[in-house]
């Protein structure tokens, strides 16, 4: 194979009017769509072309290659830390996916915008993603009392084992104890009831959101782990 001594690099960008079909798509989607778009009249024409005018300066083609950008400079931008505060159990790499995913339907009210966030939060991930952790209550008899949980990041549960399933708390208690990390991290969680599973136990997502940088640094770390 004849080898190359020359590098050659022609570089257009363009500034496109795009559908909104086509504007609010991710990168990956927007990109693959005008490679379709374009087709081989472009990947195919371009290197011919080349070929022939190049041969006219007695300069020969061995190989060529492309590379595809895209972005979508028309959308609205969401903010990562918002989007973390309302979905703390994604990963970062799932929290800057979204932000493009869901910008250009994002609703204007800031209270709405919440909402529909987390809508595309749990569309995107609803699985359990569990930390072991700590309940530290009081029982039906107010004895103070330490249970084994799992902490499940996606929606604030707690899971007691299944050697507490029986353990009846004491009802009404708002300001239930979830201790886990290291160094330990103390969330406030309120009983609800129980049912055969054991207390039905929550810790509000607002309440998360603050802790999210160790909370997400335990769950890498129990899946590499794992």
């Amino acid at each position: 194979m004849t080898q190359s001594n020359t590098r050659l690099l022609v570089h257009f960008e363009f500034d496109l009017e795009a559908p909104p079909a086509l504007a609010g798509l991710d990168v990956p989607g927007l990109q693959q769509a005008l490679i379709d778009a374009l087709g081989a009249t472009v990947f195919n024409g371009m290197p011919t072309v080349s070929t022939k005018q190049l041969a006219k300066a007695d300069v020969r083609v061995v190989g060529h290659r492309c590379r595809v950008e895209a972005e979508s400079t028309a959308a609205q931008r969401i903010d990562p830390v918002l989007m973390a505060s309302v979905a703390p159990h994604l990963t970062d790499d799932e929290v800057q996916q979204l932000c493009q995913r869901a910008a250009a339907k994002a609703p204007a009210s800031p209270e709405a915008l919440r909402a529909y966030l987390r809508r595309q939060a749990l569309a995107l991930v609803n699985g359990y993603r569990l930390l072991p952790c700590q309940v530290r209550a009081q029982t039906s008899a107010e004895a103070d009392t330490v249970l084994a949980a799992k902490l499940n990041l996606t929606n604030g549960g707690v899971l007691v084992n299944e050697e507490h399933r029986k353990t009846r708390l004491k009802a009404g208690q708002t300001h239930v104890a979830i201790m886990l990390g290291e160094p330990s991290i103390r969330l406030t969680a309120a009983l609800s009831g129980h049912t055969l599973s054991g207390p039905v136990i929550a810790v509000d997502i607002a309440a998360l959101a603050p802790h999210r940088d160790l909370l997400q640094a335990l769950w890498a770390r129990q899946c590499v782990s794992g």
